[in-house]
């Protein structure tokens, strides 16, 4: 895992992108974050390490997909959460027994900020703070919906609300009723808590009723924005319906 000076901070989707943590930095701030801090391109399956984490606990994420993956004995994993591109991941305070373990699920580019750096911005740049809580609020509000979803939802409810959270995540220009799912069927068996065969089932089932489309294996097409929230939402009366293809139009 080759590492770099940041330097190419004009390049990065962490300050390209309105909104995100760096594009509320002055040029003076975001020098001295750029050279304090470090960038790094992790491969598939790469993990941050704990000791790395020791020197470099808060993690930006300019592209791709990092899980939150815990371990048990006997081998089984599960994915307690993903972050994408524009997430702040701050693992300071965290204990190693509590962390669980950071691992790209493809090619994923990071800043490793630098936390002096970081927590003088949060302190004095006001808009900066603001992106940094209401990223982490996100995260918050996001871990509870899931832990929901895996207590409550069936199989096909809880795709549903997955094809949505990522609708409502991603950061590419696409038409609005058309989803990028960012990772592979088995991360995402894994974090939904269910068998790779199940979720490729529960795809062909919605597509089947004509709920949506796929246009790649990782493109979706949403055909009816309303019958996949009533899924989403638990509703059992969309079972058996067929909805026709005029609701292209909802959003």
């Amino acid at each position: 895992m080759p590492q770099r000076p940041a330097k190419k901070c004009l390049h990065c989707s962490m300050h390209r992108k309105t909104g995100n943590f760096c594009s509320h930095l002055s040029d003076a701030e975001l020098e001295n974050l750029s050279n304090k801090s470090r960038t790094a391109t992790l491969k598939r399956g790469e993990a941050l390490h704990s000791a790395d984490l020791l020197t470099w606990p808060v993690v930006a994420i300019s592209s791709g997909v990092i899980s939150m993956q815990h371990l048990l004995e006997d081998g089984r994993k599960t994915i307690a959460a993903f972050f994408m591109a524009g997430d702040i991941i701050d693992m300071r305070g965290i204990s190693s027994r509590n962390r669980g373990h950071l691992i790209a699920l493809n090619k994923t580019d990071i800043c490793r900020l630098s936390p002096t750096a970081f927590e003088q911005i949060s302190e004095t740049n006001l808009d900066a703070q603001r992106v940094i809580w209401s990223n982490l609020r996100t995260q918050n509000y996001r871990a509870m919906d899931h832990s929901a979803d895996l207590a409550k939802k069936q199989a096909l409810e809880k795709l549903a609300s997955f094809i949505f959270e990522c609708r409502g995540r991603q950061v590419v220009d696409i038409c609005k009723n058309s989803v990028i799912i960012p990772v592979r069927r088995i991360d995402l068996a894994e974090y939904l808590g269910m068998q790779p065969e199940t979720v490729s089932r529960c795809f062909k089932d919605m597509e089947t009723r004509g709920i949506i489309e796929f246009k790649s294996i990782s493109h979706i097409k949403i055909l009816s924005i309303p019958t996949l929230r009533r899924i989403a939402n638990g509703d059992k009366n969309t079972q058996n319906m067929r909805p026709s293809c005029k609701v292209l139009s909802y959003g």
